[in-house]
């Protein structure tokens, strides 16, 4: 029986992928994955509801404002990485797959001092300080973008595979715009604000609305929670070009619609755009951890895949960004076939039998 740790969490940006490469390995017979993370965050709920083994240990990340949890962190790391110890020295696992947050640090630690293999996923253009700090122990480092190499010394380990996402039925078209009750005759924008949603992001799309109706354009709106009140109420009298929705359950059926999607740059949003081949104006958070938001919209940017407007610059910006793109067709496609060049649909099956290989050798 292989079995493998992985150690990844606090958003789903690190969670998903290691759950799409889980879901690879589970294809192979006498293969067990366990999962860690902290109890208060997206994977202590994600991860059970999927099925696999959940450990949870104290880490906590490092708040920039001021709080009293802050002068707990390095107790909080000792302890961390004691209940790590323990956990693969009773578990024993053939390899540790880190797909970042301040969750894997601890368990990369405790690999390091038990010898026990270590491959690193990094989703992100500029890569976590987790897996900067862990790569020289890595024995493979797999990076979703070219960019990432210069961030690294290490150069004969690391591999550019992609984002692992995780596998979505491929959709007609037809069939996507049928699922929201949309017609096949107009053009679909896809909004989301991720999970979360974006208040300021909708904000923005709802100053635009009636120029993107003139257009013949339609919408699937993903609002998040906090949002989908104020937005229902307000997009009320277009219920032919518009379906807002709290949470979208069936993201492949709305990227299979879309045409173009206006949305922050999330690691899993940059994936899952790759992945469906799918133009973008990308608004990035602006405050996500070392602005990993901004560096995975540039390198979409400067490929030629997306445009960006930064949060500080949408009440200018957005509105002509977005009808500037929107009126351009053969711009439109271009960027379509600049984004299918970055695709790398088999990322998840390749890191997974480099795990394989790696734990047969162990």
């Amino acid at each position: 029986m292989i079995r493998v740790v992985f150690a990844g969490g606090g958003t789903g940006g690190h969670v998903f992928p290691a759950v799409a490469i889980a879901e690879r390995l589970m294809t192979t017979k006498d293969v067990d994955v366990m999962f860690v993370g902290t109890k208060n965050k997206i994977e202590a709920r994600i991860v059970p509801q999927l099925g696999y083994k959940f450990r949870a240990i104290w880490i906590g990340g490092f708040s920039r404002k001021f709080r009293f949890s802050n002068f707990l962190l390095p107790l909080k790391i000792v302890v961390s990485v004691m209940q790590s110890l323990k956990l693969l020295l009773t578990y024993r696992p053939h390899v540790v797959v880190g797909t970042g947050g301040y969750v894997s640090g601890p368990v990369c630690a405790a690999a390091v001092m038990t010898r026990t293999p270590i491959v690193l996923q990094e989703h992100n253009s500029y890569p976590g300080a987790m897996t900067r700090l862990f790569a020289p122990f890595a024995r493979e480092i797999h990076i979703a973008f070219e960019s990432s190499r210069r961030y690294f010394r290490v150069r004969r380990s690391l591999y550019l595979t992609g984002s692992p996402v995780r596998k979505m039925p491929r959709v007609k078209r037809e069939e996507a715009l049928s699922f929201f009750g949309l017609s096949a005759e107009r053009k679909t924008l896809l909004v989301t604000g991720g999970s979360l949603g974006a208040v300021k992001l909708n904000s923005a799309v709802s100053k635009v609305v009636d120029e993107l109706i003139s257009r013949k354009y339609q919408l699937i709106w993903q609002t998040g929670s906090v949002d989908y009140e104020r937005i229902s109420e307000s997009q009320k009298n277009h219920p032919d070009y518009i379906r807002v929705e709290k949470f979208v359950d069936r993201m492949d059926y709305a990227y299979a619609a879309a045409d173009i999607a206006v949305c922050r740059g999330g690691a899993t949003t940059v994936a899952e755009l790759i992945y469906f081949n799918l133009p973008a104006l990308i608004v990035p958070y602006p405050f996500a951890a070392a602005n990993h938001q901004v560096e995975n919209a540039r390198s979409l940017v400067e490929s030629g895949a997306a445009v960006m407007v930064l949060e500080s610059e949408a009440d200018e910006k957005f509105r002509t960004e977005l009808l500037a793109l929107l009126d351009d067709a053969p711009r439109l496609e271009v960027m379509r076939e600049k984004i299918r060049e970055l695709s790398h649909e088999d990322a998840a099956d390749v890191i997974a039998k480099s795990v394989l290989r790696i734990a047969a050798n162990a």
